[in-house]
């Protein structure tokens, strides 16, 4: 007997995208303090810090956004079927696939990088390349070419009609 996963309800993919846009926002507003806070040797500290933003903001949007890209990713859609299986199917193995090939270039540059730039300047790339190659950053392209995907297919079924 074929064991069945179930989704959670479409209101959590709305809680979701809320908790995101709050992200977002904390984002826009503190942008300096979460720069400093996220990589701290990278930028020339010159920069007048926000200290009102400084710690809790960067930490709150660590929290959050993985939280958020969870809800909306395991949320179903409003009409659930075969097609959007389908799809989130086809998105899954796309960025298994991304993140594999992502990984083997990251393996391969990085002697390369190691030999031809100074280890100070090869931190700060380390550094800036875990933002988006960590697990969150790869939620988050799952869900873009999802609903990227499903928006393409509904486009094309609407216009046959």
């Amino acid at each position: 007997m074929r064991k069945k996963h179930h989704l959670l309800d479409h209101k959590w993919q709305k809680i979701g995208f809320i908790i995101f846009a709050v992200c977002v926002l904390l984002c826009l507003v503190f942008w300096q303090a979460i720069i400093n806070d996220l990589l701290p040797y990278v930028f020339i500290k010159d920069v007048q810090t926000d200290p009102a933003g400084s710690g809790w903001a960067s930490a709150l949007v660590l929290l959050f956004t993985p939280i958020s890209f969870a809800l909306m990713a395991l949320s179903q859609e409003k009409l659930e079927d075969e097609r959007i299986v389908e799809i989130r199917h086809q998105a899954l193995v796309t960025i298994v696939i991304i993140y594999i090939v992502w990984s083997l270039l990251m393996f391969l540059s990085s002697p390369f990088l190691v030999r031809f730039v100074s280890p100070t300047t090869f931190g700060k790339i380390n550094m800036i390349l875990k933002i988006p190659t960590g697990v969150t950053a790869f939620m988050g392209y799952y869900l873009l070419i999802f609903k990227l995907s499903l928006w393409k297919q509904n486009r094309e079924l609407s216009d046959e009609e």
